[in-house]
């Protein structure tokens, strides 16, 4: 997992071939409405906006293929994380690229301005709060991941 500023975006561009693009993208993102945008080279995204729910009411989950980059653009939320290594697969949940899992986890407040990325072994639980609803405005990129 990586949790940063947007200001930080430079230093992660040589993690993946279209890290620039994803980070290209949050700059628009910003003014777009929630829905689904395709982007180049296999990339996707989500603008979405809610209200956040009770961590301990959902499920870890971690995808194969993907990975989660994320920014929060208005509001705040708070994520669980844990190494997927740590938590318990939940059988016949799978869903697609989603797999879920349960099990402790390490809970981190995320305001506007920030993003954070899961790879495949992050599981994570996001729209998150702990003890009151909030709003939140944000993106989620996925990026496929690559073979090196």
């Amino acid at each position: 997992m990586i949790i940063d500023r947007i200001e930080e975006q430079k230093r992660y561009y040589s993690l993946h071939s279209e890290m620039e693009q994803a980070f290209s993208f949050i700059s628009e993102a910003i003014d777009l409405e929630p829905g689904r945008y395709e982007l180049e080279h296999g990339l996707f995204a989500t603008v979405s906006e809610g209200t956040t729910r009770p961590k301990d009411s959902i499920l870890f989950e971690a995808h194969k293929k993907y990975i989660d980059m994320q920014y929060c653009i208005t509001g705040s939320e708070r994520i669980a994380w844990a190494n997927i290594q740590e938590l318990n697969q939940v059988p016949d949940q799978n869903n697609g690229d989603n797999y879920y899992y349960d099990g402790p986890s390490t809970s981190i407040a995320i305001r506007p301005g920030t993003f954070y990325m899961m790879f495949p072994s992050d599981a994570h639980k996001t729209s998150c709060h702990n003890e009151f609803p909030k709003y939140y405005k944000k993106v989620v990129i996925k990026l496929p991941v690559e073979d090196n």
